[in-house]
């Protein structure tokens, strides 16, 4: 063998030695973001799973909320109207107070006979 090719031999030697090191260090370094990634994942994974609960919690209070409300049989509530009425509450403080329209509050009233005083 030439000592030119000798050189050209070991040239290609140490361009794959330096290109296997290089692919190495390339495969070390994706291993580490892909530990990262993974680890990211996770994290992510254990927050959904916590939202979903609280979601999941949010709603079965919900359910229970909605199911403890009780409505005022009409008959009750006018009955209320009337009685604030009488005692000369205003339409409009009526209907705030009990939180229901002035509309219903003024017919009430209106049918009983009743004018609403007027607020100031």
């Amino acid at each position: 063998m030439t000592l030119k090719s000798s050189l050209f031999k070991n040239s290609k030697v140490k361009d794959k030695d330096l290109l296997s090191l290089e692919i190495a260090e390339v495969k070390e370094i994706a291993d580490i973001i892909f530990k990262r990634l993974n680890r990211k994942i996770e994290v992510l994974e254990a927050i959904e799973n916590s939202v979903d609960e609280k979601i999941r919690l949010l709603e079965s209070l919900i359910r229970k909320a909605e199911s403890l409300k009780v409505e005022t049989p009409k008959s009750s509530r006018h009955n209320e109207i009337v009685s604030l009425g009488r005692k000369g509450m205003p339409g409009r403080e009526i209907a705030a107070a009990l939180d229901i329209p002035l509309g219903e509050v003024e017919l009430v009233l209106n049918l009983r006979g009743m004018k609403s005083p007027v607020s100031n």
